[in-house]
């Protein structure tokens, strides 16, 4: 645990210290006041009480490698048991308690809830500092997910899309495929894999939502790195850019008419005037006609120039 800290009025840090089978001897008023629901005085307070059943044994394997090297700490994540008997995200860091004859007595544990991150240098083994991003002030969607697709936290913005799309709520330690259209899911297994062999890439998703109305969303991923500079997770930035691919597609519109469609008078004007120098016309009525191509000429490259700057936009 780091040293010179008080854990024990922190209201952001659980900590515990537990014996060599894992049941809980001691913790602090924040984890006591979070868990004590599930924490019975009359038996052996074991951990398993409050972790989620499928988390058991990465729980208990943490703790084994604690004991087996006293040396080194150990990290992991569980779910953590909610009164209301959900579940939520925790990140935890043990190492093995010694007593003054350098023998192991027990394991310390310092945790921390997703819900909760805030970094404030303790060495945790995400990087919190991707966290730190999913600032609700953005307007943009951003999910962290670890490399089993699971959802390790998300901002405002995320659950507002998730709500609009699907009509549900992201949860932490959810699958996120769970979540992806099947008419998506091939590209967005493809640009995951990118973010995991270390390549940022954006993609564009246009969605249906339960009312039929389309949106398009601009997703980044990118790779989290652990403090050891391997890939540990993903961060997903989505973007609602269905404003701007519908302004684009009205422009494609405006362009196809001045292509098309102004075009076809302008034509027109040509060809009469090219009936119309027949060689009967006087002096004066020729050098009005060449005056009438000069102009035509004139408006066929205005033409032009807006469909150039119409297609660059």
């Amino acid at each position: 645990m780091p040293a010179g800290i008080d854990l024990s009025r922190s209201v952001k840090f659980y900590y515990v210290k537990l014996c060599t089978c894992g049941s809980l001897i001691t913790a602090n008023d924040y984890f006591n006041k979070q868990f004590s629901f599930s924490l019975n005085i009359n038996d052996n307070r074991n951990s398993k009480a409050f972790i989620h059943p499928g988390d058991h044994a990465i729980h208990q394997q943490a703790i084994a490698n604690c004991l087996t090297d006293p040396g080194k700490k150990a990290n992991t994540t569980v779910r953590m048991l909610t009164e209301d008997g959900c579940y939520f995200l925790t990140e935890w860091e043990f190492s093995a308690c010694l007593n003054s004859k350098g023998n192991i007595e027990g394991v310390e544990g310092l945790g921390i809830a997703y819900r909760d991150f805030t970094f404030d240098g303790l060495s945790l083994q995400m990087q919190l500092q991707s966290l730190r991003s999913l600032s609700d002030s953005s307007s943009d969607g951003i999910l962290l997910l670890d490399k089993n697709y699971t959802i390790l936290a998300y901002n405002k913005p995320a659950e507002n899309l998730s709500l609009e799309l699907y009509k549900r709520q992201y949860l932490t330690g959810d699958d996120f495929r769970a979540y992806v259209r099947q008419e998506v899911q091939g590209d967005f297994n493809r640009q995951f894999n990118k973010a995991l062999n270390g390549i940022i890439s954006e993609e564009i998703f246009e969605l249906g939502k339960k009312d039929g109305v389309k949106v398009c969303l601009k997703v980044q991923m990118t790779p989290v790195h652990d403090n050891e500079g391997i890939v540990s997770g993903v961060a997903i930035i989505t973007k609602d850019i269905t404003l701007l691919q519908n302004l684009n597609n009205r422009l494609n519109e405006i362009t196809a008419i001045q292509s098309h469609q102004i075009r076809r008078p302008v034509a027109n004007m040509i060809s009469l005037v090219n009936l119309m120098d027949n060689g009967l016309l006087t002096g004066e009525q020729k050098e009005y006609l060449q005056l009438l191509r000069v102009s035509i000429a004139q408006l066929e490259d205005e033409i032009q120039t807006i469909v150039k700057t119409a297609r660059a936009i």
